[in-house]
């Protein structure tokens, strides 16, 4: 096969690590978060967590988004450890759509934590807590949700540069088979396989050689008396119709 050069990234790492460990970690990640999604869904049927419309949308969106790239993410690991390059194409573009969903499902999330009911959010905190400092109270919850909504800001948005990231470098490695394959292309039609075979002649059997020669047995054909006799050619000259006689 034709040398193709290995693609990287981060200077020295082969594209081929890159995909797996973004699979791995694809698989690992979104499925915990779709896991976690998925409780919060349940916890929300049974009546114990109270959300609004938006944000049991943005729920529905994330859980199932997130349990989606999870599962592309077993595609991917295949691909990367048998280099099939019919699935890493199948991966590639399914996670770029992923990706883009799981972006916009984000901002739509974030936007509901920032524009839903923080200050029904705020005063259920208040309310819970216990003593007379009514205003540290409603402060310590304020910026406790502050703090919340700003973390999970940055998860998404780590999340987001993640899986960018993780789109060029599958496509980089989508790019290395393609040459990688047309590289065994070409190798078997420069040294393509032939089948060779003696010429014969018209309408005449194959000339058979000492390689072909059948295996001897006396009982059977007694008047030959040599396992030489059987391996001759049809085309032998001492027979009356093909031998040369020279005339004294």
């Amino acid at each position: 096969m034709g040398h193709v050069r290995s693609r990287t990234f981060c200077c020295c790492l082969p594209v081929r690590f890159g995909v797996f460990c973004m699979a791995l970690v694809g698989l690992i990640g979104g499925g915990a978060i779709g896991v976690l999604g998925w409780i919060q869904v349940h916890n929300y049927f049974k009546g114990t967590l109270d959300l609004s419309t938006h944000e049991k949308l943005g729920l529905w969106f994330v859980s199932l988004s997130y349990t989606w790239f999870a599962l592309i993410a077993i595609v991917g690991l295949i691909g990367s450890l048998t280099r099939g390059r019919g699935s890493i194409a199948f991966y590639a573009y399914t996670v770029t759509v992923n990706t883009l969903l799981i972006i916009v499902v984000g901002i739509y999330f974030v936007w509901t934590l920032f524009h839903s009911t923080e200050d029904s959010d705020v005063s259920k905190c208040v309310g819970s807590s216990t003593g007379d400092a009514e205003e540290v109270k409603h402060w310590f919850c304020h910026a406790g949700f502050d703090v919340i909504r700003a973390v999970l800001v940055v998860v998404f948005v780590i999340i987001w540069c993640f899986q960018l990231a993780g789109i060029f470098i599958v496509f980089s490695y989508l790019s290395q088979l393609k040459e990688e394959y047309e590289a065994e292309d070409e190798e078997q039609r420069k040294n393509p396989t032939f089948n060779v075979q003696a010429p014969t002649p018209n309408n005449q059997p194959a000339m058979r050689t000492t390689y072909d020669a059948a295996s001897y047995d006396a009982n059977a054909n007694p008047v030959q008396g040599s396992g030489w006799a059987s391996a001759k050619s049809p085309y032998a000259f001492n027979t009356a119709e093909t031998a040369q006689v020279r005339n004294p």
